[in-house]
Order: C-alpha cells, then sequence, then structure tokens
C-alpha cells in the first residue's frame, strides 16, 4: 500500500465562498464539527447534526439523509441559497 502525505490545512474554511448565506455558513460548520469526530458516513452524520440541534433540515425540521444530500447538491452545484 502506498503511503500518501496528509493534506496540510492553512486556515478554516478553504473552500467556502466569501459571502455565505447564514443557513450554509451555519450548516456548514456543523458539519465540520460532526466530521472532526471521526464521523464520515451519511447516516451518522445525520444523526450528529440533529443531536447537536443548532442547524435545522429543511423547513425547521430534523435532518433526513435525502434532505442533506439535496442540500449539499444544491450547496456544490449552484453555490449557497
Amino acid at each position: 500500500m502506498e503511503h500518501r502525505a496528509s493534506v496540510e490545512v492553512v486556515g478554516p474554511h478553504q473552500t467556502r465562498p466569501a459571502a455565505w448565506p447564514q443557513d450554509a455558513a451555519t450548516l456548514a460548520d456543523e458539519l465540520e464539527a460532526v466530521m472532526a469526530g471521526g464521523t464520515h458516513d451519511v447516516p451518522a452524520i445525520v444523526a450528529g447534526l440533529n443531536a447537536r440541534a443548532k442547524c435545522a433540515g429543511p423547513g425547521g425540521v430534523a435532518w433526513t439523509e435525502a434532505a442533506l444530500r439535496q442540500r449539499l447538491a444544491e450547496l456544490g452545484a449552484e453555490g449557497p441559497r
């Protein structure tokens, strides 16, 4: 197995646009917090987002896998709304 060097993080939010709307920035912050603990599969990320309760899903309800995938696709394809 080939060893690959880890990626160096040089600052927070390296891939965020400069002027994200608050809801997109809050979601990004919460995703970072959930994933920092080693959570990387979608069901566990959804559970982590809902447990933290700082960022409600669309319509103010709990996140679902489908809702999270949709929101991430929107942010990736179109930029934040």
